[in-house]
Parts: C-alpha cells; structure tokens; sequence
C-alpha cells in the first residue's frame, strides 16, 4: 500500500478470473460500524472516480463556537451568517461576563434572516441556536423559484404604484429583499453541505457542479432583489416626483425584462437552448436602448431632480437586464455542461 499526501493506494486483486476486488480502510470501516457481510454503495462518478458509501450513512452533524470575548462583538452577524452558510447544525455563543443586549439583538436579527434556525438554549452568559430544517427537504430550485417570484412581484407592484395603485402594496419593499437574502444564503447552505456530504447531493438531486451554478443563480437573483428594493424606494419617495411613459425608455424595458426573466426560469425544466439565446439577445438590446437613454438625460436641460430620478430608475432597469443576462449565460453553461462526454484518446 502506498500512502500519497491523504490518499492510500492499493493493489487491485483478482477473484475468480474475472471480479477485481480491492481492501477497505480498517479505519473507515470502524468509524461506520461496518463489518463482514455488510452492503456498501458503489458510485462511478463522471471524473473518472469510484464513491464507496455505507448503506445507512450516519450524518455528521458540525457545530461552531463563538467566544464574545475573543472576537470583536461588531462582527457577530457575519460571524453567525459565516457558520449558518458553512451548514452548521449548532452555534454557540458565549460570553464570560454575560452577553451584552446588543449581541442579543444581533442573534435575533440573524434568526430572521435565516430559515430554519431556532434558539435551544438562553442563558445570560450562553446562548445555543440549532437548525431544525432537513438539507434535503426543500430543493434548491424550489428557494431560485421563490426569489423569482419575490423580485418580479415587487417590480411589477411598483409599476401598479406607478401607474395610479395605493403605495401602501409596496410599504413591505425592505421586508420582501430581506426574504431574498434569506433564500439566498439558504441556497449556499444547502450547496455548502452538498459539497460536503455525497448524501446530501443525492437528496438535492444535483452533482457538485450544478450545486455550484445555483449557487451562482441565487447571488444573480439576490442582487435584482436589491435592485427591485431601489425602485420601490425611489417610487415610495414623496421626493420623487415620477412621471413616465409605459411606451418609452425605461419603463418600455421593464416587460421585456419580466417575460426573459419568465422565459429563463422556466427554461430551468424544459431545457430548451434557443429560449435562453433569444431572452439574453431580448435583454441585450434592451440594456443597449437603456444606455441610450441614460445618455440622453445626461446631455438633458430639464430639472435636475426630475431627470436624477429618471436617470436612477434606468440604472436599475439595466442592471435588473444584465443580472438576468448572465443568469442565462449560467443556465447555458449548465446545459452545454450536461452535454459533455468523457472519451478515451
């Protein structure tokens, strides 16, 4: 046996003239309570490589701890966001001297922009938050579809504001984004522990791969929500005095946007290459009239305030149709990626 960095050689051996067999790790085999005449799951995977799984796979459960003490207090949200995305099952924060009130809001801010986790344990000097949600329960196309709907929703409200409904159906803009960013770092949760557990990549129904491009997906879908948020503000604003036409730039983008966006979501079932092309050639003529226009406003006599609002809300339409085109362009990858054959020189 050869022992190269934390990879063991073996020999093949030959039973029977005809099966190749090869010994297991005594380690591993202890560590999942295996023994003789126990099954064991065979994998080939599309690198080349075999996956060798136990029958019944106890799932490893990863806890983090956090000493208030140690690190600076103003960095707990990114550290508690920092441990949830990684797939920790529980967090644990503590505080010798007790945790402050401001921590404790902290926590409860995290709390509501995650899903799935709950506090087990409060204590003045620790606190214990686990994750109730099963990695496998809920498919990542389920949480892409959800954005979807969430950042279209919010758009095409804000155009109803616009075109004489009660601002009150977009009083909840800041609420619907936080729900966005919620989905999206449970998507890079869930791909973290795919990555980590072939089991949980079983569960998921994807490879590594696509793990990654939904990942990628929702980061795209994350920033037009933040985009979808600026357009409500700026519609909501009793500052902004907007007055536009559904049939000229910018607004005359904004169905352009929704039916690609619509098209290319949809694509993620059917599969059909030729939609993808047409939305993104769709998008990219519509960035290319949006910056037409932009630079029309700039070279623009008219008021400042109204052309500034004008100017904003054209920004946020092109970046709403550029997130979008390179969604389409990962979707492609993905695609084009379920194409490729492995072959012999």
């Amino acid at each position: 046996m050869e022992i190269v960095g934390d990879i063991e050689y073996r020999k093949l051996q030959v039973t029977g003239g005809s099966t190749f067999i090869v010994s297991l790790p005594k380690k591993w085999i202890r560590n999942n309570g295996l023994s003789s005449g126990d099954v064991v799951g065979v994998e080939c995977l599309a690198s080349g490589e075999v996956q060798i799984t136990p029958h019944e796979v106890k799932q490893n459960k990863r806890r983090v701890s956090i000493d208030l003490s140690k690190f600076p207090q103003s960095a707990l949200y990114d550290y508690l966001v920092g441990a949830y995305v990684c797939g920790a099952d529980v967090i644990t924060i503590t505080m010798k001297d007790g945790i402050p009130i401001q921590q404790k809001r902290i926590i409860r801010r995290f709390l509501r922009d995650t899903r799935g986790m709950e506090i087990s344990e409060d204590e003045s000097k620790k606190i214990s938050i686990i994750s109730l949600l099963n990695p496998n329960e809920l498919p990542l196309q389920t949480s892409l579809n959800r954005m979807y709907l969430l950042v279209t929703s919010l758009v095409e409200d804000t155009l109803g504001v616009l075109a004489g409904d009660d601002k009150d159906i977009i009083s909840d803009y800041e609420d619907r984004e936080r729900q966005i960013d919620a989905r999206r770092l449970l998507v890079h949760r869930q791909v973290a522990m795919a990555l980590n557990s072939p089991q949980i990549e079983r569960g998921l129904g994807i490879d590594r791969y696509q793990a990654m491009e939904h990942a990628i997906m929702a980061n795209y879908l994350e920033r037009m929500g933040d985009h979808a948020q600026t357009f409500a503000s700026l519609v909501d604003s009793d500052e902004n005095k907007i007055e536009f036409s559904e049939n000229q730039m910018p607004m005359a983008a904004i169905p352009i946007w929704l039916s690609s966006l619509r098209a290319i979501i949809r694509n993620t079932y059917s599969k059909d290459i030729s939609v993808l092309i047409k939305a993104k050639q769709d998008l990219a003529k519509a960035t290319v009239g949006l910056e037409h226009h932009e630079n029309e406003l700039m070279s623009s006599r008219a008021r400042a305030t109204s052309v500034l609002s004008e100017f904003r809300i054209s920004e946020v339409v092109r970046r709403l149709c550029g997130y979008s085109i390179d969604l389409t362009e990962t979707l492609i990858n993905m695609l084009i990626a379920g194409k490729t054959e492995a072959y012999d020189n």
